[in-house]
């Protein structure tokens, strides 16, 4: 079923139309006062006799010609100044749809790890349990601790970045050991992750920054490739760049979402069909902090399917 308009779009159409409408009636009224204008000067002259038709007939081409210009520049203008304001009203209901959509996502995200937490210790508490289903009970538990402190923390770097308030702090970090580690702290028994890095690799980064594009990227990778397909890490150097990439055999990215999905709250499809978590903050993150680290991001396509995200970063 096709969606309605907005309100207030519909509203702003009606008012292009009414002044359009409007503009082309006072047009009108206009050139044709002046027509009177000059046949009653036209009459004058008869009754003067120092008629010159001629004159009278240059005289109104040049009116017409002066009205049909001035009426076009008008119209040009005013063409111009609807154009952007409908694009304005189209960006702004975009992103209201884009924030209603975080809000969704962020009470699922914020509600689904809590209610585990909750479960995981009510079991616990209520049964005896052997040793080694105890240990692997709290490691559940633990994971999605870490997953909403993820999300926590993308929020409010997100608002830091929003009133200018993040701050840098660059200096010389091992590009391939942080990416081992942050994979060693993230096991996965759902994928086959590969790292092939060279450990020495070093940038200028803040250390807060990297890892926060390291983990997005990763579990970005995870989250939209199907379990049991391989999930890549790779370093390469380019001149005076090392080049991280992530890549993935999962859904894939259309060409022309391979730059939106960098926008603030932007996530394809609706919230409330969606099956993939999220809150379209993790890539806009990535994209601010390795831009402010002098780097840069895209978005490739993975053969024979999937997504590789690729990051160059100034070697140290």
């Amino acid at each position: 079923m096709k969606k309605k308009q907005p309100t207030t779009l519909i509203v702003f159409y009606v008012l292009v139309l009414y002044i359009f409408l409007q503009f082309s009636w006072w047009a009108y009224l206009i050139f044709t006062l002046n027509v009177e204008i000059l046949e009653l000067q036209k009459e004058v002259g008869k009754l003067s006799g120092s008629e010159n038709i001629e004159n009278y007939n240059t005289l109104l081409r040049n009116k017409l010609l002066m009205i049909t210009g001035e009426g076009a520049v008008f119209l040009l203008l005013l063409f111009i100044g609807f154009r952007q304001v409908r694009k304005s009203f189209i960006r702004e209901i975009a992103l209201g749809k884009q924030q209603n959509n975080f809000l969704l996502s962020v009470t699922h995200e914020l509600n689904s790890p809590l209610a585990s937490i909750k479960l995981y210790l009510q079991t616990l508490a209520r049964r005896e349990l052997p040793q080694t289903k105890q240990k692997e009970i709290i490691n559940k538990a633990l994971k999605d601790v870490e997953r909403q402190s993820n999300l926590i923390n993308n929020i409010l770097s997100a608002s830091r970045l929003e009133d200018n308030s993040y701050t840098f702090y660059p200096e010389s970090i091992k590009l391939g050991r942080r990416i081992k580690d942050i994979v060693d702290v993230h096991p996965q028994e759902t994928h086959k992750v590969n790292v092939e890095v060279e450990e020495e690799v070093e940038i200028l980064a803040d250390p807060g920054a990297l890892d926060s594009v390291i983990i997005n990227l990763f579990e970005n990778a995870l989250k939209y490739s199907e379990k049991q397909t391989e999930v890549t890490l790779r370093i390469n150097r380019e001149e005076d760049f090392a080049v991280f990439s992530v890549e993935d055999q999962g859904t894939g990215i259309d060409a022309g979402e391979r730059e939106k999905i960098f926008d603030k709250f932007y996530r394809s499809g609706d919230e409330s069909t969606r099956k993939t978590k999220g809150t379209g903050l993790g890539l806009f993150l990535v994209k601010f902090y390795v831009k402010a680290g002098g780097g840069t991001i895209e978005a490739l396509p993975n053969q024979p399917k999937g997504t590789i995200f690729k990051v160059k970063w100034p070697l140290a």
